[in-house]
C-alpha cells in the first residue's frame, strides 16, 4: 500500500512538473487583426489575417475587397495541407504558402480554402501584409 501511496504521488507530481510543457505555443499572427472566414472583409487593414477554422472535408470561403490597387503578400498559417485560391471574374490563382500578387482595389475577390481528404485537419489561417512595393510595375496583378 505504501509503495501504491508513492506511486500515485510521484505520478501527480510528474504529471504537474509537465504540465506547462503542453501548452501549445500561440499561433504566429494572434497580434494581427483577425477576420473569420463568414464575415465578407471590405477595406482591410495592412495587415490581417483570415482564420478559416477546424476545416473539414469541402470548402470554406470568404470575400475580399480592397479599397485601392496594391501589393499584398498572402501566407498560409497552421495546417498546410488545404488548397488555397483566389478567384475574380476572370480567372482562378493557386496560393503557395507564400506569394505576391497585386490585388485591384474596389474589386471583390473569393478566397477559399478546400480540404480535398484530410477530415482531421486543423486551423489555417491565411495572413495578409501590404506591400511598399509600386503596384504599376509590379506582377502578377490579379
Amino acid at each position: 500500500m505504501e509503495k501504491f501511496i508513492k506511486w500515485v504521488i510521484g505520478s501527480v507530481l510528474l504529471g504537474a512538473l509537465m504540465l506547462p510543457s503542453c501548452k501549445p505555443e500561440p499561433i504566429e499572427g494572434e497580434d494581427r487583426f483577425t477576420y473569420v472566414y463568414t464575415q465578407e472583409i471590405t477595406n482591410p487593414p495592412d495587415d490581417f489575417v483570415i482564420l478559416f477554422n477546424n476545416q473539414s472535408v469541402g470548402q470554406k470561403q470568404t470575400r475580399i475587397t480592397f479599397s485601392e490597387d496594391a501589393v499584398w503578400m498572402v501566407e498560409r498559417i497552421g495546417d498546410g495541407r488545404q488548397s488555397v485560391s483566389v478567384t475574380n471574374d476572370t480567372g482562378y490563382l493557386n496560393i503557395g504558402f507564400y506569394d505576391s500578387i497585386g490585388f485591384s482595389g474596389n474589386y471583390t475577390y473569393v478566397v477559399t480554402v478546400t480540404n480535398f481528404l484530410y477530415g482531421e485537419a486543423g486551423n489555417v489561417f491565411l495572413g495578409f501584409k501590404k506591400l511598399d512595393l509600386e503596384y504599376s510595375g509590379f506582377e502578377p496583378k490579379f
